[in-house]
Order: C-alpha cells, then sequence, then structure tokens
C-alpha cells in the first residue's frame, strides 16, 4: 500500500434540469442519483477524460434533527474525525511495529481499498434513524474503549518483551552486564571460592581488559582507601587504610575485553560509642565498606559486585527464559489478533463519521429536503488539481453558496462537499 493513496469524498446536487427532491418518489429519486454518478463518470472517469477511478459512496437518510443540531453536529464532526482516525493509526501503527510475516490488515475480510470502493452503510451497527449526535457520541465512546484497551494491552506487551530482551542481554552479553550467576558456573568455581562471613565478604570485579595491570596495582591501597581503620583502640581512624584482604585479588576467566576477578575485603567496622560534650552517651554505629568500595572502585573503571554461588543458577535461568519466551510469544499473537480484529471496527467507524459528516455538510450545503449524490474518488497520480478544477467548472453555479471547510480545515474551497481518505498512513 503506498502512503500516497489518497481517496475524496464528493457530494454534489442534482443538475439544474432534475426535479426537485420534493416532487419526486424513491425510485425516481434514484434514478436522478444514478443520472448525476454517470455525469460525473463521464465528466472525470471515462476514458476521454481518464482522471479518476469513481465509486458509488451511498450514504442512507439519515435523521436530519433541526439546523442548530446540524451546525452544531458540524464543528464535532470535525474533531470526531481526527479522533477516531487517531485511533485506527495507533492500531495500525502497532500491527506494522509486530508484524513479521508481512500480513495485511483486513476490514471485513477485504483490503482497505476494496472495503471503500464497494462502502455500504452498516445498519445493524448504526441504526440510520437514530439521531445523529447519539449515533456521533457512541462512536466516540466506543472507540475510546478501544483505545484505553489498545493502550493496556501493549504496555503488558512491552513490558513482558523488554524482562525477555533483558535476560537475553544478560546471558549473551559481555561482563559488565552479564548474569554471573550464569557465568560462573560449577566448572570454573565452587562455594568454597566465595568468602561471606560475618567479618568478611568476597566481591566479584569486572576489568577492561586493557586496565588489568592498573587494577593489580591499586586494589589493595588504593580502592577504599580511609574506610577501614587501623589505629588502636578507642582512636581506629587515626591510621587508616582499605578494607581490601592483601593478596585476595584471583583471576577466574578472560572474556572479550574483559576480565573477572575475585577479591575479599572486611564487611565494614564498628565504631565504639562515646560521650559527647554534654556527658550525653551517643550510641556506636557500623560503618559499612562494601558499598562504599564499590562506588570507589567505579571511580576506576572497574565494577565491583557482590554474588552469591549458586550451581542450580543456570538451570534455572534456562526454565526463565523458556517461560518468558512462551509468554511473550502468547502476548504477541494475541496482540496481533487484538489489532486484526479491531482495525476492522475503528476503520467502519471511521468510515461510518465520514458518511455522517458528509451528510451533515451536504444539508447545510445545498438545503432540504436532502437532495445530493456522494461517490468515492480515486483520483489518479498527479491529475488531483485538473479533477478539481474538472468539478469546479461542473459545479462553479454554486461558488457563491457559503462554503466553509470542508477538506479537514485545509484552505482550499470548493462549491461541492469534499474530503479526504487515506487508508493507510504506511
Amino acid at each position: 500500500m503506498s502512503d500516497e493513496t489518497v481517496y475524496w469524498i464528493v457530494t454534489v446536487p442534482p443538475a439544474a434540469e432534475d426535479e426537485s427532491r420534493a416532487e419526486m418518489s424513491q425510485e425516481q429519486f434514484r434514478q436522478m442519483q444514478a443520472r448525476t454518478f454517470q455525469r460525473l463518470e463521464r465528466q472525470t472517469a471515462s476514458r476521454q477524460s481518464d482522471l479518476a477511478e469513481v465509486y458509488k459512496f451511498e450514504i442512507p437518510s439519515l435523521l436530519v434533527g433541526t439546523l442548530d443540531s446540524l451546525m452544531s453536529l458540524s464543528d464535532d464532526l470535525i474533531k470526531v474525525d481526527v479522533a477516531v482516525e487517531n485511533v485506527v493509526r495507533k492500531i495500525e501503527r502497532q500491527f506494522r511495529d509486530m508484524n513479521k510475516d508481512d500480513e495485511e490488515l483486513l476490514i471485513n475480510d477485504l483490503p482497505a481499498e476494496r472495503y471503500l470502493q464497494n462502502f455500504a452503510w452498516e445498519e445493524s451497527k448504526y441504526p440510520h434513524r437514530r439521531p445523529l449526535p447519539e449515533m456521533v457520541s457512541l462512536i466516540q465512546a466506543g472507540m475510546g474503549k478501544v483505545e484505553d484497551e489498545l493502550k493496556q494491552l501493549t504496555s503488558v506487551y512491552q513490558e513482558k518483551k523488554q524482562s525477555l530482551s533483558t535476560l537475553q542481554r544478560k546471558r549473551g552479553g559481555n561482563l559488565m552486564v552479564a548474569n554471573l550467576e550464569e557465568v560462573l558456573t560449577g566448572d570454573i568455581v565452587t562455594e568454597s571460592d566465595f568468602v561471606n562471613t560475618e567479618h568478611l565478604i568476597t566481591l566479584v570485579v569486572i576489568v577492561p581488559k586493557n586496565e588489568e595491570d592498573n587494577w593489580l596495582s591499586k586494589y589493595q591501597k588504593e580502592i577504599g582507601s580511609g574506610l577501614a581503620g587501623y589505629g588502636e583502640a578507642g582512636n581506629r581512624q587515626a591510621k587508616t587504610g582499605s578494607p581490601v584482604v592483601p593478596g585476595s585479588a584471583r583471576k577466574l576467566l578472560v572474556k572479550d575485553e574483559s576480565v573477572l576477578y575475585t577479591v575479599t575485603l572486611l564487611r565494614g567496622q564498628y565504631q565504639a560509642g562515646f560521650k559527647d560534650e554534654d556527658g550525653q552517651f551517643q550510641q556506636g554505629v557500623f560503618n559499612d565498606f562494601v558499598e562504599p568500595f564499590i562506588a570507589d572502585a567505579r571511580k576506576y573503571r572497574f565494577v565491583a559486585r557482590q554474588f552469591t554461588f549458586n550451581p542450580s543458577a543456570m538451570e534455572d535461568s534456562k526454565k526463565q527464559t523458556m517461560q518468558l519466551t512462551a509468554e511473550e510469544k502468547r502476548l504477541y499473537t494475541s496482540m496481533m489478533r487484538w489489532c486484526s480484529a479491531h482495525f476492522g471496527e475503528a476503520f467502519i467507524a471511521w468510515m461510518h463519521v465520514k458518511a455522517i459528516r458528509a451528510f451533515v455538510e451536504s444539508v447545510l450545503r445545498y438545503g432540504l429536503p436532502v437532495n445530493f449524490t456522494s461517490v468515492l474518488y480515486k483520483p489518479h497520480a498527479s491529475k488531483t488539481k485538473r479533477l478539481h478544477d474538472t468539478l469546479g467548472k461542473m459545479y462553479a453555479h454554486l461558488q457563491g453558496a457559503d462554503l466553509g471547510e470542508d477538506d479537514d480545515g485545509g484552505p482550499e474551497f470548493h462549491p461541492y462537499y469534499f474530503n479526504t481518505v487515506k487508508p493507510f498512513s504506511c
């Protein structure tokens, strides 16, 4: 589907030689519309003119109501038209973003263009004798629910997809982002390689390969220096240094551009309580060394992480990945089906808004009793101006009418009602 495919909805009054609608039977009225359609076809879509393809776009005789109600509805319909189209486009974009098999969106089992070319008013959904404001309100409410449902379903799907993507990235990524439980498996380390006591803890440190010498020269004294107090009792901070256990760095593996080490350090240190200047005793506190050491290591481009060895982590991760993959696939299938079904529903609602809008504007433009013919044009490439010019000449006698903006608020004015439909945005 070309993003340049644009259809026109055009309505025109009967020719001057046709009888007044008030004097016609229903059969005569249909014959008059047929003559009008043939005239338009001859002037614009015949082999000689060849400006466009033209199709019937039949609109039933809807309830007119009062002139005031029609004028008010005319203003509302511009906004409703845009709002319902937005729902159509949102569903379309969601479908396109997810469509892996290049499936086609259908309306009543028809491609969008075929549906337009064979448009027929759906009486079961939109009884034509229902008051127009009520019908438009029902369409608005229905499309509002569809939009809310799309937003909710999209959020759930994207959340699940993101979770799966994050898990896959950790499994296949470099050591900086990898799930270490899957990297440090039982064939590389054992539980005894990690100290985890009341006073000591072993951290895993990911070091850029080109910074390995820098790590080895700094990890014992410079990283975390000033954290641990080694002074005499009562004045621990008189002498400070790093909480790292000297010589505890152990190289485990090299992967891509990173090297993985373990290092052991003091968990922290208790600072004794004391009496303040007022003689009040202040409770002692425990100074944690782990998080400050991790933060200080980051300054040197070393990523230190806490780690608990779990021999079943790889198997657990595989199960989690399989579950997330199955759930993402289920949601994907559900979303695709939802989009396929609701695109048709939204598109049909949009076309009925277009038809109602054409009806209202035509009554306001051409007057009562209802007496106009509506058609659908598919202009040929580069012939839109000539088509407008031809129609303009055919209905030049209407130039004095109050034309209003009938092309979605654009600057063009025409002596006939004109609106556009773009089946797909992409």
